[in-house]
């Protein structure tokens, strides 16, 4: 007995390469990983207790919405609790969206290359994938997108910035699109590196979740705050969209030590504000040595930085592999010949230029 023909046809999710597979592929464990844009500043201390005191209370099943939590979201973003719903990472609110408001015989549209959990929740659920090109600077092109709806288009995902390319949505392009949009559509923005975002251009895409738009804001605590390995993410929406969603979630999804962790770091403000600080200079620095050795590079306001490979980037991938820095090729994106390189303390962005240029 095999699966439905949209499983069988689905490829499994590349992942960034782990710390513990590339030390195996280079015989040594002398790693720096910056793959998977991943927190190298790390977690808070306040975090890292509430995690610790969370542990106490492994032998009880998990709240399905942890109240404290969604409390320091509510004031930390000025929003209705009852617009807000917390899951297992980013991820399973985004299958979530597809699960509840498309189905066979209706669409789904989204940029790419991007994040590929987008074609992976549509095909699971039995939709019609439509992929659209990225704009010129790797930023979601929302002309594009528009044009690409029809009657059967339930749900589009948006990604800004885009990841892997870093490229944003300006705020003209966001305000035009919420006025074409049909309200049978379900507009997705999938804001994982928003914290990071420092042109003043962007938009406030939580404010059409405020005016009661049909749109869901996801985010996650995998970046900023350096959670990734306890699978907090969260989204606002307005209330019937947060309803359907928890119908369809598992009762248990959340994971408890996570959640309290969360729920601590919303409260460390001090600490994520010199992370976030941190990581913008650390960013500016990187794209200065880039433009320095004329490597082109795209405009980026994420925590990464996507460049050209001078050769396959599988290639290079393995070559600086070798040299102690794990990156992420992004062939498997739909983006080949780039490669995708996390922002990190600047001693390490210089240690990787130095590496970077006795490769060439």
């Amino acid at each position: 007995m095999g699966p439905r023909p949209e499983i069988d046809a689905l490829k499994v999710y590349s992942p960034g390469t782990s710390l513990e597979d590339a030390a195996r592929v280079a015989g040594h464990d002398r790693l720096i990983k910056l793959a998977s844009n991943e927190s190298l500043w790390g977690p808070s201390q306040k975090a890292l207790e509430a995690a610790q005191q969370a542990l106490l209370s492994i032998q009880y099943y998990p709240a399905m919405q942890l109240s404290s939590l969604i409390a320091a979201l509510a004031k930390t973003h000025q929003l209705a609790p009852d617009t807000l719903v917390v899951g297992n990472g980013a991820d399973e609110i985004l299958r979530l969206i597809a699960t509840v408001y498309s189905e066979p015989g209706t669409s789904i549209v989204y940029p790419y290359p991007s994040f590929s959990a987008y074609h992976h929740s549509a095909r699971l659920a039995g939709a019609t994938p439509r992929p659209i090109r990225l704009g010129s600077k790797g930023e979601n092109d929302l002309e594009a997108i528009l044009e690409a709806v029809d009657s059967t288009t339930r749900v589009i995902y948006l990604c800004t910035p885009n990841n892997p390319t870093g490229g944003m949505i300006s705020r003209d392009a966001w305000d035009a699109f919420l006025l074409a949009i049909p309200k049978t559509v379900v507009v997705v923005v999938d804001g994982a590196y928003q914290e990071f975002v420092e042109d003043e251009e962007a938009p406030d895409f939580l404010q059409a979740v405020r005016q009661g738009h049909p749109v869901v804001v996801v985010r996650t605590f995998s970046k900023l705050y350096a959670l990734a390995g306890l699978r907090i993410g969260w989204a606002a929406a307005p209330p019937a969209v947060i309803i359907a969603l928890n119908k369809a979630r598992e009762p248990f999804s959340l994971n408890a030590i996570g959640a309290h962790a969360a729920t601590a770091s919303l409260g460390d403000l001090e600490y994520f504000d010199w992370v976030r600080q941190q990581t913008l200079e650390a960013r500016a620095h990187f794209i200065k040595l880039l433009g320095s050795r004329s490597i082109k590079h795209f405009p980026t306001q994420a925590n990464f930085v996507t460049l050209k490979s001078p050769d396959d980037d599988r290639v290079t991938a393995e070559r600086l592999l070798q040299q102690g820095f794990v990156v992420r090729p992004t062939t498997s994106f739909g983006l080949p010949g780039y490669l995708r390189v996390t922002v990190a303390p600047i001693p390490i962005m210089d240690k990787f230029m130095m590496e970077w240029d006795r490769m060439q």
